[in-house]
């Protein structure tokens, strides 16, 4: 008896899986790279730039302020500082607790649209503005 296929939609795309994916996972060892590569892969980047950023912001709040682009937005631009990372290894920040997320954003996005490295990974611009925006204390900060 044969086994049904199993078409999955992604998007434009539809793939097949049963029967094609049982070929493929029985490829011959000599199709198979028995040799490392000779370039060293290349690291993909984390997180998007301050110019992709931005985009899925404006995405995002033309959306109504819901779905990926919002979230991707809200999680990148206002980070919280809640990482347990050793105080020397980059700005810290203190967000009042009364300052909404709502509040933060606008500041936050005002001050990336301003920056001058637009290319730059937005993981390491923001904590540098939440850090002049949100500035902790003297006496609170490790």
């Amino acid at each position: 008896m044969r086994k049904p296929a199993v078409c999955l939609s992604l998007g434009h795309r539809t793939v097949m899986v049963g029967a094609l994916c049982a070929g493929l996972l029985a490829l011959p060892a000599a199709v198979l790279p028995t040799e490392p590569p000779t370039e060293a892969p290349t690291e993909a980047p984390v997180g998007p730039t301050v110019a992709e950023l931005l985009a899925a912001c404006e995405r995002g709040r033309a959306a109504g302020d819901r779905g990926v682009d919002a979230a991707l937005c809200e999680w990148y631009a206002v980070p919280c500082d809640c990482k347990g990372r050793a105080p020397a290894t980059g700005p810290r920040w203190c967000v009042p607790a009364a300052e909404s997320i709502d509040a933060a954003l606008p500041k936050v996005l005002a001050a990336l649209r301003a920056a001058p490295q637009q290319q730059a990974p937005a993981l390491e611009v923001v904590p540098g503005i939440m850090a002049r925006l949100y500035p902790c204390a003297a006496a609170t900060t490790p």
